[in-house]
């Protein structure tokens, strides 16, 4: 689907940064893809892989003690360390990463924040292999009349931006967009919509580990098929396939698994 947020403003027009030769052959495909990404951005040093994401999106992408954490991070700085370089995340409204101006403007080297790969997103940006596989679902409160998502029209929060505003587009329910998550969630819950549409799995979290099972309840899932994926700027094939390397030696080693595990427990289940 994808998160929505305000926050941190542009850095302003990349400027090409210069590539230092590499030491040694074992390092050429790391220095390849630091030439094909390197920005000078201010207030961003050498050696840094910054990310854009968008939060709250828990557990994916969210704010714990000062510090973006979630699913999404530690995938992505398993790619910063591939590449030996710091990770930065950067947090910017999600229509600027979906239309791929946060990777053209040089914001950000990639992008991870719950986006689903769409035909529509491809043409603005490359997406790494889909390492999430997500369905939506609809959420009401306890006291919800409601019988169907048709029947809320007018009356839906979505997140702008997202496959789930889309979806509601489509269907004609005409929604109320929200900039993110948390301001979804809390819409709902003070009556100025009747329904939201969210991934199925922060809805999960949501009633559980928020504990909000007494006052929200799940309507009906939406079997989209959508998945996720991390963004790059178009074109940038080196950093893209670095990315992909590093997804398929997680999988492969039991690291993906161990993050899935960590950050959603059983809440993926039924992806």
């Amino acid at each position: 689907m994808g998160t929505p947020s305000k926050r941190t403003p542009r850095a302003g027009l990349p400027a090409r940064a210069r590539c230092r030769a590499a030491v040694s052959a074992g390092l050429a495909l790391l220095a390849l893809a630091a030439c094909g990404t390197e920005r000078v951005r201010p207030g961003t040093p050498p050696g840094t892989l910054t990310m854009c994401t968008n939060v709250p999106y828990e557990p994916f992408e969210f704010e714990q003690n000062g510090t973006v954490v979630g699913f999404d991070v530690d995938l992505v700085a398993l790619v910063a360390a591939e590449l030996k370089q710091r990770l930065k995340v950067v947090n910017v409204e999600f229509d600027d990463i979906q239309d791929g101006s946060a990777l053209t403007d040089g914001t950000c080297d990639l992008a991870a924040a719950g986006i689903t790969i769409t035909e529509e997103r491809r043409k603005r940006l490359d997406f790494s292999t889909p390492y999430f596989e997500a369905s939506q679902a609809v959420l009401v409160r306890q006291n919800s009349r409601l019988k169907k998502l048709k029947d809320a029209k007018g009356k839906v929060g979505v997140q702008r931006g997202t496959t789930g505003a889309d979806y509601a587009r489509k269907q004609g329910l005409a929604p109320v967009e929200y900039d993110d998550s948390l301001q979804q969630l809390i819409g709902l819950q003070a009556g100025h919509v009747e329904a939201l549409i969210q991934d199925r799995p922060v809805i999960a979290l949501w009633l559980t580990k928020l504990k909000l099972g007494k006052e929200l309840r799940l309507l009906e899932s939406l079997e989209t098929g959508e998945h996720y994926g991390i963004a790059v700027r178009k074109g940038n094939g080196v950093l893209l396939r670095t990315v992909d390397a590093v997804l398929e030696r997680a999988r492969k080693d039991g690291t993906y698994e161990r993050l899935r595990d960590r950050w959603l427990g059983n809440l993926s289940s039924g992806q």
